[in-house]
């Protein structure tokens, strides 16, 4: 999931690149609307980058999350299983106090 966000992370600010140079490069004769399109596009891909950024930060830390929960479901598991084996290596008595 990581790197698919990522992907569309650098997707998009391959988009917006191409979109700046072309407002930097465009000759002063084209129209003149022309200009604030391109910064409106810049600023939408922009703040899309942003929600992507923000997307890819939640996701990393549900991850973590959840990798610290199966850490602590291991140990829990490791324990268990120790202490099974001790009981099974434990003298067996006549079950009578």
């Amino acid at each position: 999931m990581k790197h698919v966000l990522s992907g569309l992370v650098c997707g998009l600010l391959a988009i917006a690149s191409p979109l700046r140079a072309a407002q930097v490069a465009a000759p002063s004769s084209s129209k003149s609307g022309q200009p604030a399109r391109l910064e409106g596009a810049i600023a939408q891909e922009q703040a899309k980058v942003r929600q992507l950024q923000g997307d890819v930060g939640r996701e990393e830390g549900k991850s973590q999350q959840a990798d610290d929960k199966l850490k602590k479901q291991d140990q829990a598991i490791a324990e268990l299983q120790r202490q099974l084996e001790a009981l099974k290596k434990a003298p067996q008595g006549s079950g009578h106090p």
